[in-house]
């Protein structure tokens, strides 16, 4: 037997859901992005403690490929909150269906979560050392977004038939990362 997957459209997710979820991602987006670059400021305290001097966290401006870097993360972080509302539908017509929506629901939490503490982690490291990202590893750093985004973008497309919204969703999350990069 055929698996039919339904589409991927506003009534199919239910339009409380959908909207709840894309307005919920957006300030999500606006709080990540402005939480990372006071994390980013507070990283400079190491260099206060050793210099004893606040000048350089005070003066402290992050270049545009970092904040770029936190704009996309920023908007990638935010995407699993808008994939975790848009599949919290308790019952499915399909018991299997039910089944994958609370597997995407978790999974984009937990793809969430265990990506902040693998960047948190990766932060306290690089922070030990003369790594630099933006000079060592410039396109490295972008890998994260783009696998936060795709991973839940193949959770959402595991359940729906989702080639067009895909690409929407795309040009917005570009945009979105290039717009808060700008803030």
């Amino acid at each position: 037997m055929k698996n039919i997957k339904s589409d991927f459209t506003v009534n199919e997710i239910g339009k409380f859901q959908f909207y709840s979820g894309v307005a919920i991602g957006i300030g999500f987006s606006f709080t990540f992005n402005t939480l990372f670059r006071q994390i980013s400021k507070i990283a400079e305290f190491r260099t206060v403690v050793a210099e004893s001097s606040w000048n350089r966290v005070i003066d402290y401006e992050l270049t545009f490929y970092y904040l770029t870097l936190i704009g996309f993360t920023s908007v990638a972080f935010a995407f699993c909150f808008t994939t975790y509302l848009w599949m919290s539908r308790p019952f499915a017509r399909i018991k299997r269906k039910t089944t994958k929506l609370r597997f995407a629901q978790t999974n984009s939490m937990w793809i969430f979560f265990g990506t902040l503490l693998f960047l948190i982690r990766m932060i306290w490291v690089i922070g030990e050392t003369d790594i630099s990202i933006e000079n060592d590893f410039p396109y490295l750093g972008f890998m994260v977004p783009i696998f936060i985004y795709m991973y839940c973008w193949n959770l959402i497309s595991d359940i729906y038939k989702s080639k067009k919204p895909f690409v929407l969703t795309s040009l917005i999350f570009i945009i979105s990362g290039f717009l808060l990069s700008r803030i």
